[in-house]
């Protein structure tokens, strides 16, 4: 066998020499909880008139330029309209971050909300989320059932973020890096 092999490289000295000083103490010390975040918007309501909109559009496309009349609306009129309606729905976005929270946390906090009386499935979840509400600031059992009342479809993103946070281990996924979107064959 030749010397070459049993060489080291300067990373094999630099992973050995951070072994020897790695301190496990002080990265354990470190470890922080998981936070995710998710965005929510207050005028969903929108939605039904860019629905519209967009198929208006789909048949305005459609028609020959012929066959319009002086009446019908262009295309361009109507995509103004629907990127007005997505300024105003965008503008209307706020993002919630939640922190993720233990099986023992958790428990602890019904427990916690037994003592109060609070001990409904709905409510006792609602009162879970609203704890691991970190920003904005202030966000309250109360508030949580109006979204429920209001958008139940929304309640249930920031249920997902919390999941997510408590329970998926974290991780980073850059989808328009150039090494991984060329090997998927994305942006290059």
């Amino acid at each position: 066998m030749s010397d070459a092999f049993h060489k080291t490289s300067p990373a094999d000295e630099t992973a050995e020499q951070d072994a020897k000083t790695f301190q496990l103490d002080a990265w354990f010390s470190g470890v922080t909880p998981t936070f995710r975040s998710c965005t929510l918007y207050q005028r969903a309501d929108l939605m039904a008139r860019v629905d519209e909109l967009t198929t208006r559009l789909r048949l305005a496309e459609a028609m020959p330029q012929e066959d319009r009349q002086l009446s019908d609306e262009s295309p361009a009129a109507i995509r103004r309209e629907i990127e007005e309606l997505a300024e105003e729905f965008e503008a209307s976005a706020i993002t919630f971050k939640v922190q993720g929270r233990s099986d023992a946390y958790r428990d602890g906090l019904k427990k916690k909300l037994k003592k109060q009386g609070i001990e409904e499935d709905a409510q006792v979840g609602l009162h879970i989320l609203a704890d691991a509400i970190v920003e904005p600031r202030g966000v309250t059992v109360e508030h949580l059932q109006r979204l429920a009342d209001v958008s139940e479809a929304q309640l249930s993103i920031l249920f997902r973020a919390v999941a997510l946070a408590s329970t998926e281990a974290p991780r980073v996924d850059v989808p328009f890096s150039s090494g991984s979107s060329s090997s998927r064959g994305g942006r290059r």
